[in-house]
């Protein structure tokens, strides 16, 4: 008789946590930093299955604390990629003050028609 594998919700579930976490960063504005951001919660999900999966085996053989250190380190480094898109995407889209302007005044997006390219004024407060 021949011994079948067992399917584990884990594969289907990593699998569909690939694709969102992948596809976060593919549209609308902004694409870059999403992006940025998207990879770095992959990276936060991959460094904390590897970090759980280290505390499950236990930490006397070097293996379970390899996959504990390995998996912190990757959860530190999504993070860290997670506050430099948040960073990145403030940049983007930081009004930047005309230096002609007051400093009781405000510089504010003046939106645009359809179509059109909304432009940046200083305005009282």
């Amino acid at each position: 008789m021949e011994e079948t594998r067992v399917r584990t919700v884990s594969r289907i579930a990593a699998a569909v946590l690939v694709l969102a976490f992948g596809s976060a960063g593919c549209a609308g504005r902004n694409k870059g930093p999403r992006t940025l951001a998207a990879l770095g919660g992959l990276a936060v999900a991959a460094g904390s299955v590897s970090w759980a999966s280290g505390e499950g085996i236990g930490r006397e053989d070097g293996a379970g604390g390899a996959l504990v250190t390995a998996g912190f380190v990757t959860v530190a480094a999504g993070l860290t990629a997670i506050v430099a898109a948040g960073g990145w995407i403030a940049l983007a889209i930081s009004c930047e003050a005309d230096p002609d302007c007051d400093e009781d005044e405000q510089c504010r997006e003046i939106p645009a028609p359809p179509g059109g390219v909304p432009y940046k004024q200083c305005m009282s407060r």
